[in-house]
């Protein structure tokens, strides 16, 4: 019995020790992101590719104030999908063990049309038939994001959106707001500052107004808006500035004529 006890007691020790070990090989390899906006690649992850063993741990910095995410776009079949929070500050960051060997490909929200993504590769890679999701293709569950449309989606270099004015940086000509989800670009709702093409007059817009806008993909790989319009669909002259798009009243006719030789009102 003595005997029996010993071997089991033994047993639980090389266990423990087994796992100590291994979990002290594991280790943690850090990828940037990055906005360089001196580059041809603006934004972008270092490295975009990495592979890592089963139990080491990926570290995402954000290496300046601008929005990034790591969001899984297709994984090993019987792998969870891992979508990081929103990193806008300096140095902020966020980790994600991976467990299961095979590929893993993910993107940044923001930027994935602009070609910020990246590819893991854990132990050995996956054979197509072995992955499960698709680019842009598969449900975020608890973060109520959806289906993200395709590849032709995420490839569009403009859009509408909507969404509602937090505050207005006309030094740098800025605008942080909540938009509403933009399926052209694969977009979802998120709050985040958004760059203002020069000669769209930002001096009317306030805090809490809600705005229509259009937003282009420049050559330099950044997204811009290019157009702003007053979501209230109310014309006032006096606030019509050049690069926004100000809608007549309903019912009212653009400058059109009623057969009289005037602009008419349908009534």
């Amino acid at each position: 019995m003595n005997f029996i006890k010993k071997t089991l007691t033994l047993g639980a020790v090389l266990v423990s020790f087994l796992a100590v070990g291994s979990q002290a090989m594991a280790k943690e390899y850090t990828v940037k992101m990055v906005t360089n906006l001196e580059a041809d690649q603006v934004y972008y992850f270092e490295p975009a590719e990495i592979t890592i063993q089963p139990g080491d741990t990926i570290k995402w910095v954000n290496v300046q104030e601008d929005m990034h995410n790591a969001v899984a776009d297709a994984v090993p079949k019987g792998a969870e999908f891992f979508e990081s929070p929103m990193l806008e500050e300096e140095g902020a960051s966020w980790s994600y063990t991976f467990k299961k060997a095979g590929t893993y490909s993910y993107h940044c929200h923001p930027h994935a049309a602009a070609g910020m993504k990246g590819m893991i590769t854990v132990g050995a890679p996956s054979a197509p038939e072995e992955m499960q999701g698709g680019a842009h293709n598969h449900d975020h569950g608890a973060h109520g994001h959806g289906n993200h449309g395709d590849n032709k989606a995420s490839a569009s270099k403009s859009a509408m959106g909507t969404g509602v004015i937090h505050s207005v940086d006309l030094d740098n000509n800025k605008i942080n707001l909540s938009h509403e989800p933009i399926p052209a670009l694969s977009w979802p709702e998120m709050t985040m500052d958004l760059d203002v093409a020069e000669g769209v007059d930002l001096t009317s817009l306030v805090p809490d107004e809600k705005i229509k806008f259009h937003i282009e993909l420049g050559d330099d790989k950044v997204y811009r808006i290019t157009k702003i319009m007053k979501s209230n669909g109310h014309h006032d002259p006096k606030q019509c500035k050049p690069g926004m798009d100000c809608p007549m009243h309903e019912g009212m006719k653009h400058g059109g004529d009623n057969g009289d030789g005037h602009g008419g009102h349908d009534h």
